[in-house]
């Protein structure tokens, strides 16, 4: 039962890897910032659909939301299509009288494999024409280069400052009223270039190494 003295805040998981998304991660990053004593939480998880609509109790999730927050994976410059197929619902949802909340501040967080944050332009565009497209309040992104390499490293000290300086802005910006406009955050990795290479290619051998190996299981009939 959601508390109504509370602000209600939607995250928005964009990527179909799950449990194994960066973006998850990413989402928690930010989601343990803001306490559940002053917030209701909802947590939606794009699917691979092919015909069917999301359903209706997801959308409301959205609607509901004083909060919007999509955390997702760069895909050729753009949008993962499964969470495209979500907005258009959710456009679609709205435009045939179903109410919601038109002064819900919406977020983004976009990770990518380059090393260069500036490549998610195309993907803040397309989310920045959503939300005008709906009179919702865009407030800014937090754009991450190398995003996987940032998970893997994130303990490590030093090397996520101006990552943790943008979830505080975040979470400033959310419990702040003021409407001054904001830039976006491009964080680039601080993990020299040919380190990146080798990381790289060392999880993309040992990704190729478990896909060779995997057996699937026979299933009786």
């Amino acid at each position: 039962m959601l508390d109504e003295d509370k602000k209600s805040i939607c995250f928005v998981n964009g990527s179909l890897r799950g449990k194994k998304a960066s973006s998850l991660e990413f989402l928690k990053d930010v989601e343990l910032r803001l306490p559940d004593t002053e917030y209701n939480k909802t947590f939606l998880t794009v699917k691979a659909k092919s015909k069917e609509s999301y359903p209706e109790n997801m959308l409301k999730g959205i609607a509901c939301a004083d909060t919007i927050v999509f955390v997702f994976p760069l895909h050729n410059y753009g949008l993962p299509g499964a969470l495209m197929r979500l907005l258009e619902d959710y456009y679609q949802y709205i435009e045939v009288g179903n109410k919601y909340n038109k002064a819900a501040k919406v977020y983004m967080i976009v990770n990518c494999g380059s090393a260069r944050p500036e490549i998610n332009e195309e993907a803040i565009r397309v989310m920045k024409n959503f939300s005008r497209r709906l009179s919702l309040n865009w407030r800014f992104a937090i754009c991450i280069g190398t995003g996987p390499v940032v998970v893997i490293t994130k303990k490590a000290p030093f090397l996520d400052l101006k990552l943790k300086r943008a979830y505080a802005e975040m979470v400033s910006d959310i419990k702040s009223s003021s409407s001054e406009k904001k830039d976006n955050y491009l964080i680039k990795p601080l993990i020299p270039a040919p380190i990146l290479t080798r990381i790289k290619n060392y999880y993309e051998r040992k990704g190729q190494m478990i896909q060779k190996n995997h057996k699937p299981q026979q299933t009786k009939e």
